[in-house]
């Protein structure tokens, strides 16, 4: 039976799958979307988030763990039998792993590269059938590091670096068929994952090769947190793309204007500015120590 929602006829109904909706962005965007009177299945591997998510009309919560293949498919049978098609896909399931790459774990790499990059092409390779019923839109939330890859935040950045390559991929594959993908490249936003940046910067400090830049990139994080942007604000952009009839392939949403202009710059005088950047406030640091 086809899921439908009370508040507009049939035709305006849209039938959007999010990913990683038990918090953060993903709970805004299914709030968002639901709010708008679409139709939400909104996925996450956590039963406890997906419980609170009970009752919430337009809303359909479904466990998925967007890094097996197997509960992927059986969310899409599930769907499969509410809806004939899904007008909109957002991949906001994604994990922070934090630290230098050299003293990177294997399994930490790995399981960033799993959830944030693999975990999107599982789901959008899934549930294409469903998308091209619709010519459904495909939003993929990646970062603003993707323009400009800062140090100590390691298997993240490359991640998302990776995201990024796979949505300007897809986005130029799919425009032969009429479809859109858009990649959100946000800045920071005030969601558990940036907290959990803070307290792994803060627990790794005396087990680095980098201890001064760690404790920078650390108060960085822990100021990025009080001024980071609320999930609600990046969830209407995310919203407006999904809505767009002509969405932009990227959209920018409260980038860190030092990094904008870094990625902009000559790989090797982005280099220096780092450099100078860090060392400086390394050195601010240890003076009033």
């Amino acid at each position: 039976m086809t899921v439908r929602s009370n508040r507009y006829p049939c035709s305006s109904i849209r039938h959007v799958l999010v990913t990683g909706a038990g918090g953060g962005l993903g709970a805004g965007v299914c709030d968002q979307l639901a709010a708008s009177g679409d139709t939400v299945f909104a996925t996450d591997r956590d039963p406890d988030a997906l419980r609170a998510l009970k009752g919430r009309l337009g809303v359909v919560p479904l466990r998925m763990d967007v890094t097996a293949s197997g509960d992927v498919a059986r969310a899409r049978k599930k769907i499969e039998a509410m809806t004939d098609g899904l007008d909109g896909l957002v991949c906001c399931a994604g994990i922070f792993q934090a630290g230098a790459l050299i003293e990177a774990d294997e399994k930490e790499m790995e399981r960033a590269l799993d959830i944030n990059v693999m975990g999107a092409f599982r789901t959008v390779q899934a549930f294409f059938p469903l998308l091209t019923k619709r010519s459904g839109t495909v939003v993929l939330v990646g970062s603003e590091l993707s323009h400009c890859a800062m140090p100590f935040n390691g298997p993240y950045t490359v991640s998302k670096c990776a995201l990024q390559a796979y949505a300007d991929a897809l986005r130029r594959e799919l425009m032969f068929i009429g479809m859109h993908v858009v990649a959100l490249q946000p800045g920071a936003i005030r969601t558990a994952l940036l907290s959990s940046a803070c307290s792994t910067m803060e627990g790794r400090k005396d087990r680095t090769l980098f201890p001064a830049q760690f404790d920078v990139m650390r108060r960085m994080l822990s100021r990025e947190w009080e001024t980071g942007m609320e999930p609600a604000d990046v969830a209407r952009v995310v919203v407006r793309a999904l809505h767009s009839r002509k969405p932009r392939a990227i959209y920018r949403v409260g980038n860190d204007p030092f990094r904008a202009i870094l990625g902009k710059l000559p790989a090797s005088w982005t280099d220096g500015l780092i450099r100078v950047f860090i060392s400086l406030r390394s050195s601010d640091r240890r003076a009033r120590t």
